[in-house]
């Protein structure tokens, strides 16, 4: 199974759901561009919260490993700090859990694969075992190649 999602340059569209820590509901939209360097990859995008108005920008670092099957990631969020990470390819599904620096946040995603250009994004984000978000989004890749 050949995933596309992060292990391949291109443009995404992010629609979906957000839970904050009293478990309100807002809708989510956003987009999202994946880079390829020689020796990091790159995730940058903007998710935004239709209800409140509130931007969730992410700058996101990626260094694959050499087999292509795992890699350790960092990502910057406001307010939360320096994320890191890892994530690991498993059949349809990519797994990621992390830690921020401080080790005061951590948290898991899953990204499954819904065909070569779509993946459902789910995860939550925990403070001392306490849910402070959890999100569920569709991804879909542009048809448009990036440049």
């Amino acid at each position: 199974m050949i995933h596309s999602f992060l292990l391949r340059p291109g443009a995404w569209s992010a629609q979906g759901r957000y839970f904050d820590a009293r478990y309100r509901l807002q809708s989510v939209r956003g987009d999202l561009v994946v880079r390829h360097e020689p020796l990091h990859w790159f995730l940058q995008g903007a998710l935004e919260l239709a209800e409140s108005g509130k931007r969730i920008d992410l700058a996101c670092t990626v260094a694959p490993s050499k087999g292509g099957a795992s890699a350790t990631w960092s990502c910057a969020l406001p307010g939360l700090g320096e994320l890191e990470g890892s994530w690991e390819l498993a059949g349809r599904r990519m797994f990621s859990s992390y830690r921020s620096r401080d080790r005061v946040h951590a948290g898991q995603a899953t990204f499954t694969r819904q065909g070569e250009a779509a993946y459902l994004a789910e995860g939550e984000l925990r403070r001392a075992d306490i849910i402070v978000y959890s999100w569920a989004l569709t991804l879909r890749r542009h048809t448009v190649p990036v440049g």
